[in-house]
């Protein structure tokens, strides 16, 4: 009998979070929609560790720190949600991030949210890089690459890409 891998195994960012009333639906299940506010907060609190580790501190404005420091920014691109269990209001649950790959101007990110160790639901989400000033789409900086790759503790992939 296969034994089920660790939910945690290989996440380096683990953020706590308490399921609030007004995030749950009339029978106190958390509402589906709420599972990409969820790794929002744990892709937030990844680009805070990111900026600690870094700078040595994460600025009172991390936002505007972590975009003058690595030069860019991030919008969503696709997300993929896949449901396991539900969460339930009061919940204390983590919210386990990690990078996965990078491509020339996107990025992969891997959510756990997790509670204690049953794994609730699998967020996937692709990033597009941007230039703030322009607002177009760029190549992800070799800054954060760098950076996101000294910090995990699996290396993200590489995408081939043809310039």
């Amino acid at each position: 009998m296969a034994q089920n891998p660790d939910p945690r195994e290989g996440f380096r960012l683990i953020a706590p979070l308490r399921v609030r009333y007004a995030e749950c639906d009339l029978q106190g299940i958390v509402f589906n929609a709420q599972y990409l506010a969820f790794a929002d907060v744990g892709l937030t609190e990844y680009m805070r560790a990111l900026m600690v580790e870094q700078t040595g501190s994460a600025e009172r404005d991390m936002l505007h720190g972590f975009i003058g420091h690595f030069g860019g920014d991030n919008w969503v691109r696709h997300a993929d949600v896949d449901f396991r269990a539900p969460g339930k209001a009061d919940d204390l649950l983590d919210i386990a991030v990690r990078i996965t790959r990078f491509g020339k101007t996107s990025y992969s990110l891997l959510c756990h949210i997790l509670r204690g160790e049953e794994l609730l639901n699998v967020v996937t989400l692709t990033y597009v890089w941007f230039d703030p000033k322009t607002e177009q789409v760029a190549p992800v900086s070799q800054k954060f690459i760098d950076a996101v790759t000294e910090f995990e503790t699996i290396k993200p992939e590489r995408a081939v890409v043809a310039l």
